[in-house]
């Protein structure tokens, strides 16, 4: 008999069983501090008023969460990928904990069933990501790091993230540029000219990218992708470099 896995005795006696057995079912882990998991899932609209005219909700547990998912998935991708240069690793965990993929990963837990709000939450999916970060500042208070990590690892990373589709997208500078215009809600247009070989020269391809009419980057390759590729990879370096 293994004892690890056997209920407390107060999950047999507790007045808030099916919120006890939700929380095992979200994290495979038996709760000791319920309330810390309430907190996580209550939303600044629905603050709690404190004893003290404190207003208490997930806020304070959404910066704990965001700084462990941060420190886990850092340690996660730098034995993952050995090689690999900082660069990279910066790249492929602000992916992972984007705020778009933090929504999606929360509604595919079920997180957004379970969220206690005063105000209209649908149309406002961040508070999926943020509630999702909170759970994870609880699971941080109540278990420590150890089965904080455990959690990351197990039911973000291996159970939501395909690591190689990621570097797929992270080269794919394309679709950044194109991502990019479109959440600033701005007009790209690739202009591509193939130009012919001769006796001393091989047929290549030139793109150039323009964002609101404003010229962006330029690309040469042996195919019209790789110089739009190489276009885009240009335009972003240089978005980089103006946003700072």
């Amino acid at each position: 008999m293994v004892l690890a896995h056997i209920p407390p005795l107060k999950y047999y006696f507790s007045k808030e069983k099916k919120f006890y057995k939700l929380i095992h079912f979200l994290t495979g882990m038996y709760p000791g501090n319920l309330k810390v998991y309430q907190i996580a899932f209550t939303h600044k609209s629905a603050s709690i008023v404190s004893d003290n005219h404190k207003f208490i909700n997930n806020e304070r547990l959404e910066f704990l969460g965001d700084a462990m998912l941060a420190a886990v998935i850092a340690d996660y991708l730098f034995s993952y990928f050995p090689y690999k240069q900082e660069g990279f690793l910066t790249k492929m965990r602000a992916r992972i904990v984007s705020r778009e993929q933090l929504n999606e990963i929360a509604l595919n837990l079920g997180l957004q069933y379970h969220i206690v709000a005063q105000t209209k939450i649908n149309g406002t999916k961040n508070i999926y990501g943020n509630a999702l970060e909170a759970f994870i500042g609880a699971i941080y208070m109540d278990k420590g790091y150890r089965k904080t990590k455990q959690f990351i690892v197990e039911k973000i990373i291996k159970g939501n993230i395909n690591l190689y589709e990621l570097i797929k997208n992270n080269s794919d500078y394309k679709s950044q540029i194109i991502e990019w215009a479109q959440k600033n809600k701005l007009s790209v247009q690739f202009i591509d000219e193939e130009i012919e070989s001769t006796e001393t020269t091989v047929q290549f391809f030139t793109s150039t990218i323009k964002v609101d009419d404003q010229i962006l980057g330029t690309g040469k390759g042996t195919s019209k992708k790789e110089a739009q590729q190489h276009a885009s990879h240009m335009a972003l370096d240089k978005i980089s470099v103006l946003s700072k």
